[in-house]
C-alpha cells in the first residue's frame, strides 16, 4: 500500500509540475490577484462578525448587573405606614380585622 501511495504522489506532482510550466504568465499574475482578493475578502469578514458580538457581550454583561442587583434601584422613600397611605377602605377595614380572621380560620379547623 506504501508503494501505490508513493506511486500516486509521484504521479500527482508531475501533474502539477506540467501545469505550472505549462500556464502563461499571464495565467499566473491573475492567480495571484485572485488569491489576494480572496485573502483580503476573508479579513473582512471577520471585522464584520467583530462588532455584533463585541456588542452582544456587552449588553448581556450589563443585563447580568441589572440582575443581580435590583434592590440598589428600588430605593423607598422612607418609612411610610399602613395609615399614611391613600387606599379603599374596605381594604384597610381588612387589615385592621387581620386577627379576626386569623381566630376564624383557626377556629374552623
Amino acid at each position: 500500500m506504501n508503494n501505490s501511495h508513493n506511486r500516486d504522489e509521484t504521479k500527482l506532482r508531475n501533474d502539477l509540475h506540467e501545469l505550472e510550466n505549462g500556464t502563461s504568465s499571464q495565467d499566473l499574475f491573475r492567480l495571484a490577484q485572485a488569491r489576494n482578493n480572496a485573502l483580503a475578502q476573508s479579513g473582512q469578514s471577520k471585522k464584520r462578525f467583530l462588532w455584533p458580538a463585541l456588542g452582544t457581550s456587552l449588553a448581556s454583561v450589563a443585563l447580568i448587573a441589572v440582575l443581580i442587583n435590583p434592590a440598589d434601584q428600588i430605593k423607598p422613600a422612607g418609612d411610610i405606614s399602613i395609615t399614611e397611605i391613600q387606599a379603599d377602605e374596605p381594604l384597610l377595614d381588612l387589615y385592621e380585622d387581620l386577627d379576626f380572621y386569623d381566630w376564624l380560620a383557626s377556629a374552623e379547623t
